[in-house]
């Protein structure tokens, strides 16, 4: 009896996967960043679409792909303070997952962030749950070639950036500025620039 039910068992488990199982051998291609991204049909035809992000409609909450790497800090540190987030394993990509409700849309959100190569880039699409076809897009880009710690070290370190970048704008408009002057901040691989321009 036992047998029979282990059999069982395995023969549904195999049924669900069966069913689950999804084949993007015919989709649509776009090249997005450094990598070439297979898009589900219900989100071909773009409204925009060049090398830093593949957008389907003109609401970028509907569903996009996105280069991020030159605007990391930015964007990484917006998205964790605007919403929830949680780490994830998505296709066996380390990734961490926000999700949001916007109330003008009165939908909720989701961006998931993860690497491929050396290069980081989010999907954002509708619903809290990660469905098959944004798990088969991320399962068909190149691994990434950060182990689990060093991913999620890099998005910290990101994160650490923002809130001091944040912290000294904030300051900036607590002061009176001269006229003629104003002063400057950035952050760049050399570190970071603080100075006043005439």
């Amino acid at each position: 009896m036992l047998k029979k039910i282990l059999i069982f068992s395995l023969a549904l488990f195999l049924m669900i996967n069966c069913a689950v199982a999804i084949d993007s051998s015919n989709w649509t291609k776009a090249t997005v960043g450094y990598e070439e991204f297979r898009i589900p049909p219900q989100f071909e035809n773009p409204y925009h679409s060049d090398f830093h992000m593949y957008e389907f409609d003109e609401d970028i909450d509907e569903f996009t792909i996105r280069y991020v790497n030159p605007n990391i800090m930015s964007l990484y540190g917006y998205f964790l303070e605007q919403g929830q987030s949680k780490k994830v394993n998505v296709s066996s990509h380390d990734a961490v997952h926000f999700m949001n409700y916007d109330r003008h849309d009165e939908k909720n959100n989701s961006k998931l962030w993860f690497s491929a190569g050396e290069e980081f880039y989010y999907i954002t699409f509708r619903g809290t749950e990660i469905t098959p076809e944004i798990k088969e897009i991320v399962k068909r880009v190149s691994p990434s070639k950060y182990s689990h710690d060093e991913f999620y070290s890099i998005l910290n370190d990101e994160y650490k950036t923002y809130k001091i970048v944040d912290a000294i704008e904030s300051q900036r408009y607590d002061y009176p500025q001269d006229n003629g002057h104003h002063s400057f901040f950035s952050v760049g691989t050399n570190g970071f620039s603080v100075g006043v321009i005439n």
